[in-house]
C-alpha cells in the first residue's frame, strides 16, 4: 500500500537524494519515492517485512512505540552504508553500495517498553523501480487468544495462594517446612535477592526476591524450567508474581509451585525463571524436592 508524502518529506527528499548523490553516483534513473506502512508479525517465525533501500536515497523508518536505540543492529553497516543513524522513533538508513540481490540484509532492534513484540526485524533489499523513502512501522495489534490467554494466567494468579483452600486440602496437615537456601553466582543482570524452598506433604514452593538494575529494560515472567542434575529441561512451569513486570529499580516477588515425588531422594533439581517472549533467564540455586 502507497500512502501520499508528507509536505514536511516531499521537502526534504530533495536535500536527501543530493547529499547522498554527492559522495555515490545514482544506480536508478528516475525511480518512484515512496512513502508506505509496514506491520510487525506476531510470529517471531514469519518473514521479516521489506524495506526496498537505493543509493542516493535516505529510508527514514518511523516508529509507533519507542525503541531502543543501542539495539539497532544493520547487517554490513559498515561496508554498505554511510549512516545508520537512530533515535527513539526513528532509524535514517543511507546505502553507499547497492544491496545483495541474492539475500536480504536484516535490520534488528529491540522497543523500549519490553511489550511484545519486543523486538523487530526487517529485510532490507535492493530497489529496482521503487524506493522506500519513508516507512512507518506498526506493531501488530495482539490477537483476541494471545488476549485470552493472558488473561486465563491473571486469573490463575488471583486463585494462587488461598489459605482456607490451602488447609481444606489437607496439605497442612503434616506442617511445612521452610528453607532459605544460599545465593548462587549469576551472569543474569535480574538480580536475586533471596530465595526460600516451603515443603508440605505434596507439593514444594520455591520462593524469590527479584531487583532489576535501574538502567536495565523491564522484565516480564514467562515461566520456569526445572533441571535435573544433567541440566536436561524436564518440565515447564507456570509462575506467579506481585505484579505484572518488573521494573528497572524495582524489587518483586516471584514463585513457583512443583509436586513433590513419592518418595524421598537426594536428588538436587534447579529452577530457571525465563523472560516472556526475550532471552534474561534467572538462574536460581539447586534445591531439593
Amino acid at each position: 500500500m502507497s500512502l501520499p508524502l508528507p509536505r514536511r518529506a516531499l521537502c526534504l527528499l530533495p536535500l536527501m537524494g543530493a547529499a547522498s548523490a554527492a559522495a555515490q553516483p545514482r544506480l536508478l534513473s528516475s525511480p518512484e519515492l515512496k512513502a508506505r506502512q509496514v506491520v510487525l508479525p506476531d510470529n517471531p517465525i514469519a518473514p521479516a517485512p521489506t524495506v526496498r533501500t537505493a543509493p542516493g536515497y535516505d529510508t527514514v523508518l518511523e516508529f509507533d512505540a519507542s525503541i531502543d536505540p543501542d539495539s539497532v543492529s544493520v547487517e554490513g553497516r559498515e561496508e554498505r552504508f554511510a549512516l545508520v543513524e537512530a533515535t527513539t522513533l526513528l532509524v535514517v538508513l543511507r546505502p553507499t553500495l547497492p544491496l545483495p540481490e541474492d539475500r536480504p540484509l536484516l535490520l534488528k532492534l529491540g522497543f523500549a517498553d519490553g511489550l511484545p513484540p519486543t523486538h523487530a526485524t526487517l529485510a532490507l533489499v535492493p530497489a529496482t523501480g521503487e524506493v522506500d523513502v519513508q516507512v512507518r512501522v506498526i506493531r501488530r495489534p495482539r490477537s483476541v487468544p494471545a488476549l485470552e490467554s493472558e488473561l486465563e494466567a491473571v486469573l490463575a494468579r488471583c486463585e494462587a495462594g488461598s489459605f482456607v483452600k490451602l488447609a481444606l486440602s489437607g496439605e497442612l496437615q503434616d506442617g511445612v517446612t521452610w528453607e532459605r537456601l544460599e545465593l548462587v553466582r549469576s551472569w543474569s543482570e535480574v538480580q536475586v535477592r533471596w530465595q526460600d524452598v516451603y515443603r508440605s506433604r505434596a507439593h514444594v514452593v520455591v520462593a524469590v526476591e527479584l531487583k532489576l538494575p535501574p538502567e536495565a529494560r523491564p522484565w516480564t515472567p514467562g515461566e520456569a524450567w526445572l533441571r535435573d542434575a544433567t541440566g536436561h529441561v524436564v518440565r515447564r512451569l507456570p509462575v506467579w508474581m506481585d505484579g505484572a513486570r518488573l521494573q528497572p529499580g524495582e524489587v518483586r516477588s516471584l514463585a513457583v509451585e512443583l509436586e513433590r515425588p513419592s518418595k524421598e531422594t537426594d536428588q538436587r533439581w534447579s529452577l530457571e525463571f525465563r523472560e516472556r517472549n526475550g532471552e534474561r533467564g534467572v538462574p536460581l540455586t539447586p534445591f531439593k524436592l
